[in-house]
C-alpha cells in the first residue's frame, strides 16, 4: 500500500503542469531581500547603540575628565566596517539578478556604492544617537521591511489574478559614468557622515552608553551560548504601556482570563502584527517570483519560514509563562489545562495567516479553494509548534558540554533550538507534497487536517511548563 502511494505521488509530481503564475522578476525579490537585510541591520544597530561602552569601560573610563572621542572612536570604526561589509555581501545577488548580465567592473562599483551608502547610514545613526532621536528607528525599520515584503507579494498576487505576463525589463542596467558618479556621491556622503559622527562622540551620554553596553554584553553572551530565546529578549524593545485602559467584559473565569491575556499580548504589539503579515506574505512572494515559483521545494521552504515566523510571534505568551511560571500557578487550573488554553489564540490567528497564504499560492491553478483549505488545515500543527517552542526548557549547563569555536555549549543545544519548529515542519509535509503535485484534489484537505491535528496534539502534549 505504501509503495503504491509513493508510486502514485511520483507519477503526479512528474506530470505536474506549469501554472505560469510566477510573474515577478527575480531581481524584485532580491531587492526585497536586500531591504530586509538593511532594515534588520539598522534595527540591530539601533538596539545596540550603535556606539556603546562595556560596563568595565563605562565604570573606569567614562567618569575621567578626558576626551571621550578617543575612547569611542574604535567602536565607531568597528560599527562602520561591519555595516559596510554586510551591505557588500548582500548587494551581490541583487546585482546579479538584474535582467542584463552586468560586467565585473559594474558589479565591483555597485558593491562599493552599497558599502559606502551603508557606512553613511551607520554614521547617520550615530549622529541620531548623539542627538537622542534614534529611539523610533527600530519601528521605522520594521515597518519598512513589512511594507517591502507585503507590497511585493500583493503586487505579484494582483498580476497573477489578472493573468498578466511575467514582468521583464523592469530595471535599466546603469553602466559607465552614471554608476561611477553614484559611487563618488556615496563616498562623499560616507565621509561626511562618519566625520559628523566622530565629532559628536563626546556628546553621547554616559548613561546611554552604559545601557547600550549592557545590551551588547547580554546579546553577545546569548549568541555565544546559542540561546536564541535570551537573544530575542536582549534585542527586544521595551514594552510600552497602553494608551488607554481596556475592560474585558466577557472575562468570567480563569480560562477566559488566560485567553484574554494572550490576546492582549498580541493586540498591544504592532511588531507582532508585522511579523504575522510578513509570515503570510513570504510563501506568496516565493510562489510569484520567476525562478522560485517554478521550484515547489523552494516555495515549501518559504512557507515553512513564513509560518515559523508567525508561530514565533504567537508564542510570546508561552515564552513569558515559561520565564515566569508563578503567574500560571496562581490560576485555579492545572498546568496541562493552561498549556491547552495557550494554543487557542495561535490557532485562530494561524487559520487566517496560513489560509491567506494558501489561497494566494493557489491563484491560477484552478483550485484556489483547495489551496486555501490546505493552508487552513496546516494551522493546527503550527499552533502546537508555537506553544511547544514557547515552553521549551532552558539550556542545561549542569550536564556535559561540547567544545565549539564559539565556546562550550551543552550537548543538547541542537535539540533545544529546534523544539517547536521540528513538529511544525513535520506538520507541513502534506502541504509540501501538494506543491510538488501541483494540482491536489479536495481529498488532500482532510488528509492534511488529520495529519496537522495529530502533530499539533503531539506538540501540545510535549509542552511542559517549568517546575
Amino acid at each position: 500500500m505504501v509503495g503504491g502511494t509513493v508510486s502514485s505521488l511520483r507519477e503526479q509530481i512528474a506530470a505536474r503542469p506549469a501554472t505560469g503564475t510566477a510573474v515577478l522578476p527575480g531581481a524584485v525579490t532580491s531587492l526585497v531581500a536586500a531591504v530586509l537585510v538593511v532594515a534588520g541591520l539598522a534595527w540591530v544597530l539601533a538596539r545596540l547603540g550603535p556606539v556603546s561602552a562595556t560596563p568595565a569601560a563605562a565604570a573606569w573610563w567614562l567618569p575621567l575628565p578626558a576626551d571621550r572621542r578617543g575612547l569611542l572612536r574604535g567602536e565607531l570604526v568597528r560599527v562602520v566596517l561591519v555595516s559596510a561589509t554586510a551591505a557588500a555581501l548582500v548587494v551581490v545577488p541583487v546585482l546579479l539578478a538584474v535582467p542584463v548580465t552586468p560586467a565585473a567592473v559594474d558589479v565591483l562599483v555597485g558593491v562599493a556604492t552599497a558599502a559606502l551608502l551603508t557606512a553613511a547610514g551607520a554614521g547617520l545613526l550615530v549622529v541620531l544617537q548623539a542627538a537622542g532621536r534614534g529611539h523610533r528607528l527600530p519601528t521605522v525599520a520594521g515597518a519598512l521591511a513589512c511594507v517591502a515584503v507585503v507590497g511585493a507579494a500583493l503586487t505579484g498576487a494582483v498580476l497573477a489574478a489578472v493573468d498578466a505576463a511575467p514582468v521583464t525589463g523592469w530595471a535599466v542596467q546603469p553602466a559607465g559614468t552614471p554608476l561611477v558618479g553614484a559611487a563618488v556621491v556615496a563616498a562623499v556622503l560616507a565621509v561626511l557622515a562618519v566625520v559628523a559622527a566622530d565629532r559628536r562622540l563626546d556628546r553621547l551620554r554616559a548613561g546611554d552608553l552604559r545601557a547600550r553596553g549592557e545590551i551588547v554584553q547580554y546579546a553577545t553572551a546569548s549568541t555565544f551560548s546559542m540561546d536564541t530565546r535570551e537573544l530575542g529578549r536582549a534585542l527586544a524593545s521595551s514594552p510600552r504601556p497602553p494608551r488607554r485602559a481596556r475592560r474585558w467584559r466577557r472575562v468570567s473565569g480563569a480560562p477566559t482570563a488566560v485567553l484574554a491575556a494572550d490576546l492582549a499580548v498580541l493586540t498591544r504589539s504592532p511588531w507582532r502584527w508585522g511579523q504575522l503579515a510578513v509570515g503570510a506574505a513570504l510563501p506568496v512572494l516565493a510562489a510569484r517570483t520567476s525562478g522560485l515559483g517554478d521550484l515547489p521545494a523552494l516555495v515549501a521552504v518559504a512557507a515553512v519560514l513564513g509560518w515559523a515566523l508567525a508561530a514565533v510571534a504567537l508564542g510570546e505568551p508561552s515564552r513569558r509563562a515559561q520565564a515566569s511560571p508563578a503567574l500560571d500557578r496562581v490560576l485555579p487550573l492545572s498546568a496541562d489545562v493552561v498549556v491547552r488554553l495557550r494554543v487557542v489564540v495561535p490557532l485562530v490567528v494561524l487559520v487566517g495567516v496560513c489560509g491567506v497564504s494558501g489561497a494566494l499560492i493557489g491563484q491560477g491553478t484552478g483550485a484556489t479553494a483547495v489551496w486555501a483549505g490546505l493552508g487552513v488545515a496546516v494551522a493546527p500543527a503550527w499552533a502546537g509548534a508555537a506553544v511547544r517552542g514557547g515552553y521549551r526548557p532552558e539550556l542545561d549547563w549542569s550536564g556535559p558540554v561540547v567544545a565549539t569555536p564559539m565556546g562550550a555549549v551543552p550537548t543538547g543545544v541542537g535539540q533545544t533550538l529546534v523544539r517547536g519548529l521540528d513538529l511544525g515542519v513535520v506538520g507541513t509535509v502534506p502541504f509540501g507534497l501538494a506543491l510538488l503535485v501541483g494540482t491536489p484534489s479536495a481529498l488532500w484537505v482532510p488528509a492534511q487536517l488529520a495529519w496537522a491535528l495529530a502533530v499539533g496534539a503531539l506538540a501540545v502534549g510535549t509542552a511542559r511548563p517549568r517546575d
